[in-house]
């Protein structure tokens, strides 16, 4: 099999699902109508190379949030056909519960998070309810950032031919999204930097954010990318393909 960049496969896995409040997510613009959402993680696969973006809550902490249909990234990965050893790479979006909270069970890869990132969650992230709710398992996430396993990128990183980590802040101060060169275009892995799929066609930023002009910029920065198909953290539709 060849090794060209363009060869890389996007695999959403699907999580749990909950039905949230419309305003959480459309910055001062939404009431709190209902609004369904899914938790996933994404497997990008190229031969046996294989990266996985973000790594969902442990079923007790989903559970415990409401979230229904669970599963475990480890299962979800097995149904794709992957061991959890064969992941070499975990890319951390941001480091709140349902991106970060299952890390431990991937002691054997190299996880890549914005240095941003772990300073925030070492430092103001937990000092008021209004941050701090979106985090959990801190002892496990603080002796993971103190472990040496942690590669701290500062802004944008290559991490293969054709995969590349960019800093974006705004959901948290050190979010980052993933774009993936494919045959067809750039794909991007916005997670939470757009969360639904009408965040980035109406415009609209994140509703649960520490800063709104990073969240409008990142917003700005997708665009800019022109992708050719978007993985939003949250939409039940698991990607969407933006009109040109």
């Amino acid at each position: 099999m060849t090794n060209s960049s363009s060869n890389w496969h996007i695999e959403p896995l699907e999580l749990g699902r909950r039905t949230a409040h419309r305003a959480w997510f459309f910055y001062l613009s939404e009431d709190s109508g209902p609004q369904e959402i899914s938790y996933r993680a994404w497997l990008l696969r190229r031969g046996d190379d294989c990266i996985l973006v973000d790594t969902g809550p442990p079923l007790d902490e989903a559970e415990r949030r409401g979230l229904r249909d669970t599963v475990r990234v480890d299962a979800a990965l097995r149904n794709a056909g992957v061991e959890l050893e064969q992941v070499r790479d975990v890319v951390l979006s941001h480091l709140h519960w349902d991106h970060a909270a299952s890390a431990d069970l991937f002691g054997h890869a190299r996880v890549h998070g914005q240095r941003s990132e772990s300073d925030f969650f070492r430092g103001r992230a937990h000092d008021h309810p209004a941050t701090s709710r979106f985090f959990s398992h801190h002892a496990m996430l603080g002796a993971l950032l103190d472990s040496g396993r942690v590669d701290p990128v500062d802004g944008q990183r290559d991490l293969r031919d054709g995969v590349r980590l960019l800093h974006v802040g705004g959901h948290t101060p050190g979010s980052q999204i993933v774009t993936v060169q494919r045959d067809d275009g750039l794909a991007v892995i916005a997670a939470d930097a757009i969360p639904l799929n009408r965040n980035f066609t109406d415009f609209v930023p994140n509703g649960i954010l520490v800063n709104v002009i990073d969240a409008i910029a990142a917003l700005k920065a997708v665009r800019e990318l022109r992708p050719v198909e978007i993985y939003t953290g949250h939409d039940p539709q698991p990607s969407f393909i933006p009109a040109r």
